[in-house]
């Protein structure tokens, strides 16, 4: 499975001015910094827990049908909270044929893909599935819930603070994973 942004979010969830501020950062000097911070905390969060803060619209690539779907009529897609379908098709050597009238993306917190009519096209060698959905809380980032703000501003002072090493792994320190614990998708 393969996660493509077709459209990024249009906004970050914490701005520029509160990210400073947050900072302790009076001047400009540091704005593209600062900046850089929020967008990678943002994106290093919605990484770990699977969520998009801000509405995108994502591509999930497939090689074939997930056992789940074929079995249970639905399947979880990778990205949440779901919004709308977009379209979901199966690409043959390079000609798409749209089945998106055979699915439905059950909008909210989960994102589920769930197929309503219509047999499953076969797929294998030269096809692919792809599924194109928008997943995000909303278009604004006072749309993102407050916990998930405070994260990202926690985590962009946190590499701010400690000026972590290029290349370095970074892991979510435990201030930041305790306010982002609620969000994780558990599995049983």
């Amino acid at each position: 499975m393969i996660v493509t942004t077709l459209a990024p979010p249009a906004a970050e969830p914490v701005g520029l001015a509160e990210a400073k501020e947050f900072l302790r950062i009076a001047g400009e000097g540091e704005d593209v910094l600062v900046a850089e911070l929020i967008a990678g905390a943002r994106a290093l969060i919605e990484e770990a827990i699977g969520l998009a803060f801000i509405s995108r619209t994502l591509r999930v690539t497939l090689d074939g049908w997930p056992m789940v779907l074929r079995e249970r009529r639905r399947m979880t897609l990778p990205v949440r909270p779901a919004g709308g379908l977009e379209a979901v098709r199966i690409v043959r050597d390079g000609v798409p044929e749209d089945l998106t009238a055979q699915f439905s993306l059950m909008p909210g917190r989960s994102a589920h893909l769930a197929w309503i009519s219509g047999g499953l096209p076969r797929t294998g060698p030269g096809r692919v599935i792809e599924i194109d959905y928008v997943a995000g809380f909303g278009a604004e980032a006072s749309d993102v819930n407050d916990s998930l703000r405070l994260a990202v501003k926690r985590m962009a002072a946190h590499v701010y603070e400690t000026r972590l090493a290029e290349g370095r792994p970074l892991s979510l320190p435990d201030d930041v994973a305790a306010l982002v614990a609620p969000w994780r998708r558990v599995r049983l």
